[in-house]
This record gives C-alpha cells, structure tokens and sequence, in this order.
C-alpha cells in the first residue's frame, strides 16, 4: 500500500509578536480611573494591584481564595495554575497594603477563607457576566471591567489583564530580577517563554546610543601635538636612537 505523501514544509514561520505592556504614566493613568472610596472601587483597585504587583493570570485571579492569601508572609498561593502547577508568588508591601485593605472589607461582608476573595458585589448576572453578590466573579467580568477602566483613562493601547502580567514582568527585569527568578515568580514551564520580556524595553540600549560623549573636547587634537607626531614619525632609526639617548641623559641629570 503507498502511504499518503507527507505534506512539504512552507517555510513559513509564525509571527513572533513583543508583548504589549503599560508605560508608568499609563498605569498610573489606569489606577486613577479607580474609586477606591466604595466597595466595589477597593475591590477592583486590589484587583489590578494583583496583576500589576504578582503578575497573576485573570483565571488566577478569579480562583483566588480567601486561605490564599497569606498577609503575614506576604504570598499569594496560586493553585493549579495553567499547567496545573502550584506556586506560592512573594508581592511587595504596596500589594500587601490593598490585600489588607480589601481583606478587612471581605470581614465586614460575612466572608470568610474559603470562599473567592474576589466576590461580586450585586444580586444576580450583569451583562458583563458578573455573578451574585458573595460569589466569584468570572474571567469575562474582569477583562471586560480592565477594558473599560483603559478606555477611562485614555489609554490607547488594547489593555487586557494579560497586558497587566506583561507589564508586571518586564518591570521585575527593569529592577534587576534576572530571567531564572522572573520565571518562578511567572509560573512559565520554559525560560524561552519568559525571555521574550527581555526585547520588550531596549531602554538601556537606546540610552547608551543616545549618550552625549562625557568630555566631547577630549577628541579634538591639539594641531601642536600633530606636528609634533608627524616629526617624530619623519626622523630616521639613528636619529631616535640618538634622541632617546638625549632624554636617558637627560633624566640621569
């Protein structure tokens, strides 16, 4: 029996695109937009905080549980991350400061550890998929709610709570994490997905190119000096040797 003939390669490979993040004027822009004097502003404004300073993926964020958040350490364990992977993210005291604040108002609500730590705030489904007051919300609400709060703040940019994780990443190499540890704190499987973020922000690259030269005078020859090194180029063997022997003398003097 002759088998099928294999199918020929195209050449053709698939686009590698840089990840879209967030300039600082931008993000601060995004959190603005945020009215952390109501519920449901602390809630959102914890939320971004947990994209922006833990790198969480939206399906993170939405599983999130109470007993996950670990105040005294510091840490957010995320269970069964993509890959179906466990990992325990450390944050900085900014992220701390609105998981406190936010657990505190969780309290007042009657909720306790087991339940989602982001919770839905108004009876029944909203159109943007939000659920009833005390339960999770869904992946959907909250891309749906970051879009919103972009185009509030006028950001241009398609922002989407991936772009949130790609910012929070490229900022942990612009502090100087190295690649190893910004993979941990990830949760990728391979370092080749994580070295994409190291082309995202060539800021080094663009301000050494840019860089005015310390000293621009130091280039510029003295005109006297030049002729004095065309001379000394134009005497012949005997004559260096004799003019070395003069300054030998000399310095013995």
């Amino acid at each position: 029996m002759n088998q099928a003939p294999r199918p020929q390669k195209t050449g053709k490979r698939t686009p590698k695109r840089l990840p879209v993040t967030l300039a600082t004027d931008e993000v601060d822009a995004l959190l603005a937009t945020v009215n952390t004097g109501c519920t449901t502003g602390l809630r959102n404004r914890t939320m971004l905080q947990v994209m922006l300073g833990a790198g969480l993926r939206v399906s993170e964020v939405v599983e999130l549980r109470g007993v996950d958040v670990d105040l005294q350490k510091g840490t957010l364990r995320v269970n069964q991350g993509k890959g179906s992977k466990d990992r325990v993210v450390p944050v900085d005291r900014e992220t701390i400061g609105w998981l406190q604040a936010w657990s505190e108002k969780r309290k007042a609500l009657g909720l306790n550890g087991k339940a989602a730590f982001f919770v839905g705030l108004r009876e029944g489904i909203t159109g943007r998929g939000e659920r009833k007051a005390g339960q999770g919300l869904t992946p959907r609400y909250v891309q749906g709610l970051i879009a919103t709060l972009a185009e509030a703040a006028g950001i241009e940019k398609r922002v989407s709570p991936h772009v949130l994780r790609h910012t929070y990443a490229t900022r942990l190499l612009d502090r100087g994490f190295n690649i190893r540890e910004v993979q941990t704190l990830l949760g990728h499987a391979s370092v080749q997905t994580t070295q994409v973020y190291t082309h995202v922000n060539p800021e080094e690259l663009r301000e050494k190119l840019q860089a005015e030269p310390v000293n621009s005078q130091s280039s510029v020859v003295d005109p006297q000096v030049l002729a004095l090194a065309q001379a000394l180029g134009n005497l012949t063997t005997e004559q260096r040797e004799a003019l070395v022997g003069l300054w030998g003398s000399a310095g013995a003097g």
